[in-house]
C-alpha cells in the first residue's frame, strides 16, 4: 500500500486542507474587515471636515446676517436724517439758472458734416434761426447784426 493509498494519511489530507480553506476564509474575511475599516474611516473623516465646514459657514451666514441687520438699520435712518435746508435749495435752483445760461450751443449738419458754435445773444431767435439757415444752405448769407450776434461767440 502506498502512502496516498493509506486512509490516515488521506484523512490527514483532507484535514490540512480544509484547515487550509478555514485560514484562507479567516484571512479574506479579515482583508474586507480591514478595507471596510478603512473606508469607514476615511468617510468619517469626510464627516468631520464637512462638519467642520458647516460650522464656519453657519458661523459666517450669522455675521453676514449680522451686518445685514446692521446695514438696514443704517439704511432705514438715512432718509429720515437726508434733507437739504431751503438756503441750500435756494443756492441749488440759482446753480442751475446759472448753468443753463451759460450753456454752449452747437448747430450741426449732416450733410455738409458740419459743427458751428453759437451764443444767445439779446436777439436770440432771431440769431438761431439764421445761423441754421446758413448751416443748412451755405449760399444763402446772414445779413447784417444777425452776423454779428453770430461771430461774437
Amino acid at each position: 500500500m502506498s502512502v496516498e493509498e493509506n486512509p490516515l494519511y488521506l484523512d490527514i489530507c483532507h484535514q490540512l486542507d480544509a484547515f487550509c480553506k478555514r485560514v484562507e476564509d479567516k484571512v479574506d474575511k479579515d482583508q474586507q474587515q480591514l478595507k471596510a475599516r478603512k473606508k469607514n474611516t476615511e468617510l468619517e473623516e469626510k464627516l468631520a471636515q464637512e462638519i467642520k465646514k458647516n460650522m464656519e459657514l453657519t458661523q459666517q451666514l450669522s455675521e453676514l446676517s449680522s451686518r445685514c441687520s446692521e446695514l438696514d438699520r443704517l439704511c432705514a435712518m438715512f432718509p429720515a436724517q437726508l434733507t437739504i435746508s431751503d438756503n441750500d435749495q435756494a443756492r441749488l435752483d440759482k446753480a442751475k439758472l446759472v448753468l443753463r445760461i451759460r450753456h454752449n450751443y452747437v448747430v450741426k449738419s449732416e450733410s455738409r458734416k458740419l459743427l458751428q458754435p453759437f451764443s444767445l445773444p439779446g436777439d436770440a431767435s432771431a440769431a438761431l434761426w439764421a445761423l441754421a439757415a446758413t448751416v443748412a444752405a451755405p449760399d444763402q448769407t446772414v445779413t447784417g447784426s444777425h452776423q454779428s450776434n453770430i461771430d461774437d461767440s
